[in-house]
């Protein structure tokens, strides 16, 4: 199972009977994994198996279509995962669900900061997820996303009533107000 953040602790302990661990802490760097179509958590699962640190930042998204939030990948297609270049690409490499290492060219796959990935983890909530919600504020003109209003305009009266409601004015009907979530509305 996954841990919760969605990320892999890291495994550095080797087992009683396996060859020594000979790569250090300090020759382990982040790196950037493409994985295959809708295998993100799979790559998880996959380094945590292989006891190799990873990654994979999740969001909730309004699917218009399903009408309901879901948890999606901040970065669909790409989990970052901790490892020492080039003495474990082939342990990354052909794991289960990886596509390939982002390269550019032909060169060596670029580490990615340490800090990078400390931002990531330092916005997540307790449930693992990133807040990518936009920050709406009274007086502030929006565009409404989904139907019956579409492309509608307005401006919001109040934010914030708990569950992540707006009261929008509608510029079409004066006098209409409508509350609505605040995904269903884009700042202009």
């Amino acid at each position: 199972m996954i841990s919760q953040g969605f990320s892999i602790p890291d495994a550095s302990h080797s087992d009683a009977g396996s060859k020594p661990d000979v790569v250090t802490a300090e020759s382990r760097r982040w790196y950037v994994l493409k994985a295959k179509p809708r295998d993100e958590l799979l790559c998880l699962q996959e380094m945590a198996r292989r006891e190799i640190e990873a990654l994979c930042p999740m969001t909730k998204e309004f699917r218009f279509r399903r009408r309901r939030q879901e948890v999606v990948p901040l970065f669909p297609g790409y989990i970052f995962a901790r490892f020492a270049f080039p003495d474990d690409y082939h342990r990354v490499r052909w794991a289960r669900g990886v596509a390939s290492l982002v390269r550019f060219g032909e060169s060596d796959p670029p580490a990615i900061e340490d800090e990078v990935v400390r931002v990531f983890t330092a916005n997540m909530d307790e449930q693992g997820l990133i807040d990518t919600s936009p920050e709406l504020h009274e007086g502030q003109k929006v565009r409404f996303l989904s139907e019956p209003l579409r492309g509608l305009m307005g401006t919001i009266l109040k934010c914030g009533s708990g569950q992540g409601r707006v009261k929008v004015l509608m510029d079409l009907l004066y006098q209409a107000t409508v509350e609505v979530e605040h995904y269903q509305v884009q700042a202009i």
